[in-house]
């Protein structure tokens, strides 16, 4: 995706919030910096709550949100990212944030063009478990992760089919884009709310998850990477 840049006096007057969610982490600190730092007008204030929907419509534990994202078997699924942007937000630094994916990526490229035969060592059967790229990405796609959602969406309140009945739960990255996900039934994905995303790293819902089409094999942001390591921009 594109990297946007916009004036941090044109962010503030955002209507269209897609090109918010657009931005990538450095280029949503200047909106983040003006937040934090003036007194909102009238104008911003009604703009800003936009986004901001009540509380009744999602709740919110220490590593992942809820959302129920249809109320009608027929409703359109909402928007996530464009109605709580909010949820794109990184809680490190800048700095330590594309550091550590870079660090991830390059042990990741690194441990991928060794012999095939370190997957086995670790447990990936080549006649069972396809490539073994994945878990080599595995650190890296972590690495990557703004936040988790888990959506209560039209084929979890439908009444049959295979994932009735079944939370979406997906990692999501600086734009909003999936990074991995999987269908998990409600007291699973229920007992995996509280828990951070890194204790969850050799969960079955994290390993056995798919992989967003982004980052998929021959995807913009998945391997084999270009010269400049990845970087899609």
């Amino acid at each position: 995706m594109a990297n946007c840049r916009i004036s941090s006096a044109d962010l503030f007057l955002l209507v269209n919030f897609a090109e918010y969610v657009a931005l990538r982490v450095r280029g949503r600190q200047p909106y983040d910096n003006r937040l934090q730092n003036r007194q909102l007008s009238t104008q911003d204030r009604e703009m800003l709550d936009r986004v901001r929907q009540p509380s009744a419509e999602r709740l919110a534990t220490d590593s992942a949100y809820w959302l129920r994202t249809c109320y009608d078997p027929s409703a359109e699924a909402e928007k996530i990212f464009l109605r709580m942007p909010q949820l794109l937000e990184a809680f490190c630094t800048l700095e330590e944030y594309e550091e550590n994916i870079q660090e991830a990526l390059s042990e990741a490229i690194e441990a991928h063009a060794l012999d095939p035969e370190l997957a086995e060592e670790e447990g990936y059967d080549p006649v069972e478990d396809a490539k073994p790229w994945p878990m080599f990405h595995s650190d890296y796609h972590m690495q990557l992760v703004i936040g988790r959602i888990h959506v209560v969406d039209a084929t979890t309140l439908a009444s049959e089919g295979r994932n009735a009945g079944k939370v979406l739960v997906v990692w999501f990255d600086e734009c909003g884009r999936a990074i991995r996900y999987s269908r998990e039934a409600l007291e699973d994905a229920s007992d995996i709310a509280g828990l951070s995303n890194y204790m969850l790293n050799e969960y079955g819902c994290w390993v056995n998850a798919k992989i967003g089409q982004p980052y998929q094999w021959g995807q913009p942001l998945g391997p084999p990477y270009g010269e400049n390591g990845g970087d899609s921009d």
